[in-house]
């Protein structure tokens, strides 16, 4: 006798028809990531304070080498050991007040020197007040240089006087002596004219003048002015110089 059986219904997804209604589907489950474990504060501030404990004993003894080896270099100075007692001047920061620094360039600042006033070219001081020369050598009324080189060269002259002639002219001049030319080459030069309107009444007048020279070992600088007797020989007011670049 047939028998009829019902059958659940069963719909297909993909199309495969080898799907067996009764085997439960398998389950999926997501791994679970672990958490990375929080560093405790207070480990970090036991290793840091282990690095600055360790560093600091470094540092002690870094420091107590540093002073044995300074009191043994010390030691060889007072014993008299020329050989070592450079280095033990130079671990102590010492120097030799005498020798002037090796970077020093060449400058020089003459002032008026009223003594021989009244001649050509000016005559000049070289020692006294704000005076002075470091690398170059004042010879004969002029400037010589010791070494080739660019050079910043000025002159200043301060004119004065009582009373007033129009038709002088003030003239102002630096120039220099070489051996490579048999005579003198100017350098710079001003003119003042109309320097004074009233006859019988005291008047003042500068000129100042500077310039970058290129100068060769050996050759010198002067300078003249058109009227030596109406210059003023302050050593504020009337000067010459120049320094190395």
């Amino acid at each position: 006798m047939q028998q009829n059986y019902l059958y659940p219904q069963v719909y297909m997804v993909d199309g495969s028809p080898n799907v067996n209604p009764y085997v439960p589907a398998p389950t999926w489950t997501l791994p679970t990531l672990k958490k990375k474990r929080k560093l405790d504060w207070k480990t970090v501030c036991i290793i840091l304070l282990v690095n600055l404990v360790l560093l600091a004993l470094a540092g002690l003894a870094l420091g107590m080498v540093y002073l044995l080896d300074l009191q043994k270099e010390l030691k060889e100075m007072k014993q008299g050991n020329e050989g070592k007692s450079p280095h033990a001047e130079k671990i102590i920061g010492a120097q030799n007040v005498t020798d002037p620094p090796k970077d020093l360039r060449a400058a020089a600042h003459l002032t008026g020197d009223s003594i021989t006033a009244g001649f050509n070219p000016l005559t000049w001081d070289d020692r006294r007040g704000y005076a002075f020369t470091r690398g170059v050598l004042y010879r004969n009324k002029g400037l010589v240089v010791n070494e080739t080189g660019l050079f910043f060269v000025y002159s200043k002259i301060y004119f004065r006087s009582h009373t007033c002639e129009v038709n002088k002219n003030l003239q102002h001049i630096v120039f220099k002596r070489t051996d490579r030319y048999h005579k003198d080459l100017i350098l710079m030069e001003t003119k003042k004219t109309n320097y004074c309107s009233v006859n019988g009444r005291e008047w003042a007048s500068n000129s100042y003048q500077a310039g970058i020279i290129h100068l060769s070992k050996g050759e010198s600088l002067y300078v003249n002015v058109s009227y030596p007797k109406l210059v003023n020989f302050d050593e504020t007011k009337t000067f010459f110089g120049l320094y190395k670049l």
